[in-house]
């Protein structure tokens, strides 16, 4: 992956310090650390740099191509120049996008974002996929199961009430399914959400199930197909979106945009993987 370069802005973990010691970085409760209107162009400067700085560090994080992901955070268009980032990375950048980016980072990767700039990110907020889940989750209708091998004994459930399956063994779900549909399923882990594979293919992200209990993920005939997580030992979030109309398109964006068409539920479970 070719990343631009980055002349004047400091790489790795050091994060630029803010030189303008009149930002407005607020200490009460509304929810904002960094008032960007308020400020001026000079007081700008320094949380900008900052932005810059940790929306990089995002995307080498998270990989794709940075010019879609600026977009994305600012919620416009890039300028057609030559260097489209000279600006950003020099600190002069129309407030208006600025305060777009600090938010879509404090929205969608804030443990991140607080790592990385702690004064611009105090304040946790909720993002729109967040409050999806809470608006249309139904309790329990999901369940992890182990595969092919018993479970972990345990004389009381965990604290935290997560199923636990070790790294390597193999594992499924069961759903509840109480009318025909599609579902759709992502897996949380480290602030990054990733599609799961509910079918044959790898790429097989869309299931239409018939009522019942579904195991999942399955074949085409229903037969469960077994998984495993070998990499990271945490807590993993998994969310199931059960679609009762049309097929739909299966990004975050989509999904809830669907919900506010048609009918829909959540199911979501929490599972820790241990060495």
């Amino acid at each position: 992956m070719t990343f631009l370069g980055d002349a004047g802005v400091k790489s790795g973990e050091e994060i630029i310090v803010c030189t303008a010691q009149r930002a407005q970085y607020h200490t009460s409760m509304d929810g904002k650390e960094i008032d960007w209107m308020a400020l001026s162009s000079e007081e700008r400067q320094g949380p900008t740099k900052q932005l810059y700085v940790v929306l990089r560090a995002l995307h080498k994080k998270i990989g794709g191509r940075f010019d879609l992901l600026l977009e994305e955070a600012q919620g416009s268009p890039l300028s057609t120049t030559a260097d489209p980032f000279s600006n950003i990375k020099r600190g002069v950048y129309d407030k208006t996008k600025t305060q777009a980016i600090h938010e879509w980072i404090a929205r969608n990767h804030f443990e991140f974002g607080q790592r990385k700039a702690p004064k611009l990110f105090q304040y946790r907020r909720v993002s729109e996929w967040d409050q999806f889940i809470k608006q249309y989750e139904v309790e329990g209708g999901v369940t992890a199961v182990p595969l092919g091998q018993l479970g972990i004994a345990r004389r009381s459930p965990p604290d935290d009430g997560a199923a636990r399956f070790r790294l390597g063994q193999p594992y499924g779900f069961q759903v509840e399914v109480p009318e025909p549909c599609y579902i759709v399923a992502y897996e949380g882990v480290r602030e990054a959400w990733h599609l799961l594979a509910l079918g044959e293919g790898k790429r097989s992200y869309l299931v239409k199930l018939r009522p019942g209990t579904a195991a999942l993920p399955q074949t085409s005939d229903g037969t469960p197909i077994e998984i495993a997580e070998y990499d990271d030992p945490s807590l993993h979030t998994f969310v199931f979106v059960l679609c009762f109309g049309p097929k739909p398109l299966i990004d975050q964006n989509s999904l809830i945009t669907y919900a506010k068409e048609y009918v829909a539920i959540v199911y979501t479970l929490e599972v820790r993987f241990i060495t």
